[in-house]
């Protein structure tokens, strides 16, 4: 029973995602009829963009490593019932606390490049600590704090990489170009994918052992679900509630390690164009499942991989159609686990009432038992 309940959630987690995807794309093409665009020789493209060589597939896969990281980030926290908002600024002060280590600290190749992805985790751990702490010691809710911290991040990454780390005569806001032997490597020849795919999947696993394979795991679905029954059962709430969003700050902070020492060989103005933003999305759309995650932040990267194709192809279409169909695939993955849950409430409750009659009906043992015993006047 056990196996065929975790075989549903496991079918239900691609399904849903799928089936949301394809609605968008159908709702997209209303779109781009409106204006003047062929939707086939629009999505044609978008698809080449993103799979259609070696290439296109790599850029899908570095646009998803992001999203990915900060989304189990994400859904670690709700799992304890917290909503981080912050996994923005936290992508960003890991780039931060990973540049600082590769630029500035010892040149020791391969050990700096380690110090710099472990840099990039306590500077995510220590930003998302700071909602937790608040939450826990004065009641202040992690939303509003997490997502105050997001720009206190961006304006801290403008102000160095505008000031005492802009590179002299550089075009635009930037820091210096990172050492090649402290960086990530190529891991596929002639493409852009790096060795922070590899950290994406051990991270990957690592949220999964997390939450299924540990007693922290266990404390933040018993905090989760009820934070004054989980005092009760001898749950520190405050310290899980704290613990909680510095491990999702951690995953988002690796991610923002892993975008500048694979991706952009430096730190950039901007780097990031809201991927802790849909980070929350792609967490909600995998069902904080972390094959779930996976598919749909491959679903937002395919989708950003493949706007350069649509523009190519859709001359005079606004590349906000890309956001508008990720928008809509959102919207009816919400949809789909609303209804999917009315449809196992109703359920529940049926069986639950089946239960009641049968336990009130006396079984044909009974009824015969009570013929024998009756007295015939």
């Amino acid at each position: 029973m056990r196996l065929a309940q975790i075989a549903r959630d496991a079918a239900m987690s691609v399904v849903i995602p799928v089936l949301a995807l394809f609605l968008a794309l159908v709702s997209a093409a209303g779109l781009l009829l409106a204006s003047g665009a062929d939707p086939i020789e629009a999505y044609d493209s978008m698809f080449s963009a993103a799979f259609a060589d070696p290439f296109s597939v790599s850029t899908t896969l570095v646009k998803t490593m992001p999203r990915l990281f900060a989304a189990l980030g994400i859904a670690l926290a709700l799992r304890a019932g917290l909503w981080n908002i912050g996994a923005e600024g936290q992508l960003y002060v890991g780039a931060i606390a990973a540049t600082a280590v590769a630029l500035f600290g010892p040149d020791l190749g391969g050990v700096t490049l380690g110090l710099a992805l472990v840099a990039g985790i306590g500077a995510g751990a220590l930003w998302g600590a700071i909602p937790g702490i608040l939450r826990a010691g004065r009641g202040i809710s992690e939303v509003i704090t997490s997502l105050m911290l997001v720009y206190v991040a961006i304006q801290l990454t403008n102000y160095l990489v505008e000031g005492p780390w802009l590179l002299p005569g550089s075009t635009f806001p930037a820091s210096e170009v990172i050492a090649r032997d402290e960086r990530l490597p190529n891991i596929w020849s002639g493409t852009l994918l790096n060795a922070g795919a590899v950290v994406a999947a051990v991270a990957t696993v690592v949220a999964w052992f997390i939450v299924a394979r540990t007693t922290f795991g266990l404390r933040l679905r018993a905090v989760g679900g009820n934070e004054r029954a989980a005092g009760f059962l001898g749950v520190n709430v405050k310290w899980t509630i704290v613990l909680a969003l510095a491990v999702s700050g951690a995953f988002a902070g690796l991610g923002g390690a892993v975008e500048v020492l694979g991706v952009r060989g430096r730190l950039i103005e901007g780097f990031s164009p809201g991927y802790g933003f849909e980070a929350i999305a792609i967490a909600l759309i995998g069902r904080l499942q972390p094959v779930g995650i996976v598919l749909a932040a491959l679903l937002f990267g395919a989708l950003d991989a493949g706007g350069t194709g649509l523009q190519a192809a859709a001359q005079g279409v606004p590349a906000a159609i890309v956001q508008v169909t990720a928008g809509l695939a959102v919207v009816y993955v919400l949809i789909g686990v609303g209804l999917r849950n009315l449809l196992l409430r109703r359920r529940r409750a049926r069986v639950a009432l089946e239960t009641h009659r049968r336990e009130d009906e006396p079984d044909t043992a009974s009824v015969e038992l009570a013929k024998d015993t009756v007295v015939t006047p």
